[in-house]
């Protein structure tokens, strides 16, 4: 991945989790009614942040963890000499 795509594909996930993430949370806990979009909004602006930089930081990781779960295995084949 080229290192400008990097950089947007880091910042639109984060985005897009923290508005999900912030928004449903705080209705679910506070209910959806009138006092719920400054409490989101709020959560929000805490929320971004620490996506990011869980994007940059730990995603990277994750990526590697899991090319290495899902490798191809090597069969290794024994021969008996008899």
């Amino acid at each position: 991945m080229k290192n400008k795509q990097f950089w947007v594909a880091a910042i639109l996930s984060s985005l897009t989790m923290a508005i999900m993430m912030s928004g449903l949370i705080s209705g679910y806990k506070m209910g959806f009614g009138i006092d719920w979009p400054p409490v989101w909004a709020q959560s929000f602006l805490i929320a971004w942040p620490c996506a990011l930089f869980l994007n940059l930081t730990v995603l990277p990781q994750i990526r590697t963890f899991s090319a290495w779960l899902c490798r191809p295995k090597v069969q290794s084949i024994v021969k008996e000499n008899g």
